[in-house]
């Protein structure tokens, strides 16, 4: 919204004539006035207005008293202008927001407003003093997200924070701070309760230049903060993909696997709702004089989907899960390479339960699965619980110290401020501390009351009663790209504490990589490739020199070096370069299948889609 203010000694106006968008008139006497010792107020509403119009209608209302009140005008004419931006609203919502800033104007003063969409002819006196003209820009407030799920909390309302710990005792955070070791909870602590930030904050993280060795960059073709993957890059993210629906099928329940459309009608009271809570985070598109939203999460689709489910109390729970590219319109100096981008592709995971009781049920158990994921990769996560009630936190203290207990961890509990109309009552983010000791959150889970009912989500009860189930939202392992930053970033500290830094085995886009010492021996390395099973598999048949190629390997964290000569031909032995260990050691093919196949687990497998031969590929230049 951009309004410019004239004080004015006198202002008239009559309309000239209609255009084919011109608002219904209830009252024709407006379409003249005049007005003396006045502010008009020339006002042009914009696309992203109608996101959160209540918000523009009230600042824009705000601003135009405080100016009135300066000035000492004793009148008010709010006047469309459309001139002001090239960049407006629809004519619907600019008829809604001009109408709903005089409504709001006229609870303490005396208004006049100008008919929007005809042509007017106006007499215009200006006073000339100072503050005779004035402008002003209101924004659509940016709503505080936390990453994964909305938690709608304008910025200005302040939160409180504490500190609860393992043995159930509560803290401030500043006499939380006094008092404790440094540890990463500390810094989760400082950062969140008390807006510190950590020293190195301002320095570009090493694991991105890891990053681009495995062809993954921003797309410099498309806008900010989009990514692209190359030939390994992909091959990590179906992996990542695939590990994420797993863990999930892993809690025992029926999960339902939908896809759909990435983008939404604004005009959809659901949909409008929800994209509320988002402000100007919003990617927008406009389409046949209809407004669409892109997703930022896969909640729209999949309660889309659900609300026309026949759903029995004999079905819940159950889960709904997809892959769902999401558009997140974040501010472009805060991009990071795969940890906060503006496409990103969520793992999204909605749990329909009963009630409270079971939601809270599956809460937990979604909980210690985060935690798994993550103990796998040797890393800690420090937990920060958002909570929208004193009421929730009184009741259920004792689930909340269970989270504690389990996992011996202090909690910091965030509480919103009261008085406002919240769809969730928890919501736990997962934080690392990363290589530059920053908070960094990863996995999610959320317990939402709200949106079943927003959407028409309904089940039948054992006594045929309809009722709206509860819906815990979860993205387990966080993002794709956020779980590509959290391995990135585990193996820059793997080398700063001195081991050798490298993926895991399983998501390795090459697990073991053949040297042939000459050209005679290539036909034995092809072989030994063919008949290991389940590993990915290549051979560096360039005419390097043999030190030269070990030494590319292991630039490449290859997890498996084989070199092979005449002594490998004619023996049964290989002498295996382990990368996890720095050691060189003796196995049979037989033996080393074996110990490749121990260390993937039960993770995913595919097959590596690039040429075998090293030297058939082209190069992938990030």
């Amino acid at each position: 919204m951009r309004i410019l203010l004239i004080h004015s000694d006198e202002f008239s106006y009559r309309v000239t004539q209609k255009t084919p968008i011109a608002e219904k008139l209830e009252d024709e006497s407006i379409k003249q006035g005049s007005s003396k010792e006045c502010l008009v107020v020339f006002s042009a509403v914009e696309k992203g207005d109608e996101i959160n119009k209540t918000y523009v209608i009230d600042q824009t209302a705000s601003e135009i008293k405080k100016v009135t009140d300066q000035v000492g005008a004793k009148n008010i004419v709010v006047y469309p202008y459309a001139h002001l931006s090239p960049n407006l609203s629809d004519p619907k919502t600019a008829v809604e927001i001009l109408k709903g800033v005089a409504e709001k104007l006229k609870e303490e003063c005396s208004v006049m407003r100008a008919p929007f969409g005809f042509y007017k002819a106006f007499k215009l006196s200006c006073k000339g003093h100072p503050m005779s003209e004035l402008s002003r820009e209101i924004r659509p407030v940016e709503k505080e997200v936390k990453e994964e799920v909305a938690k709608e909390v304008p910025k200005k309302i302040a939160k409180r924070f504490l500190v609860l710990t393992k043995e159930g005792e509560e803290f401030g955070a500043e006499e939380y701070v006094k008092n404790c070791e440094d540890d990463e909870f500390k810094i989760l602590v400082e950062r969140e309760a008390l807006g510190r930030e950590s020293p190195g904050s301002g320095e570009e993280p090493e694991f991105i230049s890891v990053v681009k060795r495995y062809n993954i960059n921003w797309e410099s073709f498309s806008d900010r903060g989009h990514m692209k993957y190359g030939p390994e890059g992909n091959l990590l993210f179906e992996l990542i993909a695939e590990y994420a629906e797993r863990i999930i099928r892993g809690l025992g329940i029926p999960v339902y696997s939908v896809r759909g459309t990435n983008m939404f009608d604004l005009d959809m009271k659901p949909v409008r709702e929800h994209a509320e809570l988002y402000g100007d985070r919003l990617y927008q598109l406009d389409v046949e004089n209809k407004k669409f939203v892109m997703r930022y999460a896969a909640c729209h689709q999949q309660f889309a989907m659900i609300k026309d489910w026949t759903i029995s109390y004999r079905n819940l729970p159950f889960g709904a899960f997809e892959v769902a590219d999401s558009y997140r319109l974040e501010q472009s100096g805060e991009l990071l390479l795969c940890f906060r981008t503006r496409k990103m592709h969520m793992p999204d995971f909605h749990v329909i339960c009963r009630d409270e009781k079971e939601s809270l049920e599956w809460f937990y158990k979604i909980h210690e699965k985060i935690y798994e994921a993550l103990d796998e990769l040797g890393r800690n996560y420090e937990l920060l619980i958002n909570l929208t009630s004193e009421d929730f936190y009184n009741r259920n203290k004792d689930f909340l110290l269970k989270l504690a207990k389990t996992r011996k961890k202090n909690l910091l509990i965030c509480f919103y401020p009261p008085g406002i109309n919240y769809y969730w009552s928890i919501n736990n983010e997962y934080h690392i501390a990363d290589d530059l000791n920053r908070p960094r959150e990863i996995g999610t889970v959320q317990i939402d009351f709200g949106n079943s009912k927003r959407f028409g989500i309904k089940y039948t009860d054992a006594d045929g009663n309809e009722k709206f189930p509860f819906i815990l939202h979860s993205a387990v392992i966080g993002t794709i790209e956020r779980y590509l930053f959290t391995l990135f970033d585990t193996a820059v500290k793997m080398k700063k504490e001195g081991k050798p830094p490298m993926l895991p085995v399983w998501v390795s886009p090459t697990q073991l990589r053949i040297i042939p010492v000459a050209e005679r021996h290539l036909k034995f390395a092809e072989e030994l490739a063919e008949k290991i099973k389940g590993v990915r598999v290549d051979i560096d048949d360039r005419s390097e020199t043999v030190a030269r190629r070990i030494k590319q390997a292991e630039e490449e964290w290859i997890p498996y070096i084989i070199v092979v000569g005449d002594k490998e031909v004619e023996g049964e032995k290989l002498k295996v370069r382990v990368r996890e260990t720095r050691e060189e050691t003796e196995m049979t093919l037989k033996e080393l299948e074996k110990e490749i196949h121990k260390k993937i687990g039960d993770k995913p497998f595919k097959q590596l889609t690039l040429p075998i031969h090293i030297s058939k590929r082209p190069i992938f230049n990030v």
